[in-house]
């Protein structure tokens, strides 16, 4: 079970003071399907002020390795905007409007925004919103899974570019990356979080403080919310 997270705003004081927000949601993913059409998640306020916060739904996909969001209204979540006092939960749910894809996951976001107040009499400074997008998946009624393929390439002397394309039908969620070489000994990259979605491509580009030898080997580990993918590639050029 995934553990609520803490999102809260971490700000530069302005000279004349700023003011931050902060709430908890739990849980940080939700996943629905045929059989399971809705789905719950809990905000508590954690700042010592109330917090109006309002809901947006948006389809997510990914093009040329950045996330992408339409609008969509494909799901429905509520209540779409509402006030959590200090100390207290607020319940969101989360239903779909029709039937799942036949054959792959389709993704979403849910983005939870705050609504900062009017400022006070003579407040001086810097309000920022908080907004936190919160990954909603649909499963089709069939099993789903991901196919991530790996390659690697030179784009500099110093430069590797390391790519996975998700050729199967359910995102992946890398927790860990890491890509070694034999004759070294730390990791030439160790990376933690980012999601691939089906039908999507996603790199990482590694500076090398010095070139790898002609045709050596790299190994790749990625431990995802799916299992454990391995690879072993030859830089191409």
């Amino acid at each position: 079970m995934r553990k609520a997270v803490l999102l809260a705003i971490m700000v530069l004081l302005a000279p004349f003071g700023a003011r931050a927000a902060s709430f908890q949601v739990n849980p940080i993913r939700v996943t629905l399907s045929a059989a399971q059409a809705t789905g719950v998640l809990r905000v508590t306020n954690a700042s010592n002020s109330p917090t109006v916060v309002q809901l947006g739904i948006v389809a997510w996909s990914q093009q040329n390795g950045k996330d992408v969001y339409t609008p969509s209204r494909a799901l429905l979540a509520t209540p779409p905007i509402f006030t959590v006092a200090p100390g207290s939960l607020q319940v969101v749910r989360i239903g779909m409007r029709s039937v799942p894809d036949a054959k792959q996951e389709t993704c979403y976001r849910l983005f939870l925004t705050e609504v900062p107040p009017a400022p006070q009499p003579g407040f001086v400074g810097v309000q920022i919103a908080l907004r936190v997008g919160i990954p909603v998946f649909v499963e089709p009624a069939v099993a789903t899974a991901p196919a991530l393929q790996w390659s690697a390439k030179h784009v500099s002397a110093n430069e590797l570019e390391i790519a996975a394309v998700n050729n199967g039908s359910a995102h992946a969620e890398v927790l860990k990356l890491t890509v070694t070489t034999p004759g070294r000994s730390s990791p030439l990259l160790q990376e933690f979080g980012g999601y691939v979605l089906p039908g999507a491509r996603r790199a990482w580009t590694l500076k090398l403080a010095t070139p790898l030898t002609a045709h050596a080997p790299l190994d790749i580990t990625a431990d995802t919310d799916r299992g454990n993918f391995h690879a072993q590639l030859v830089p191409g050029t």
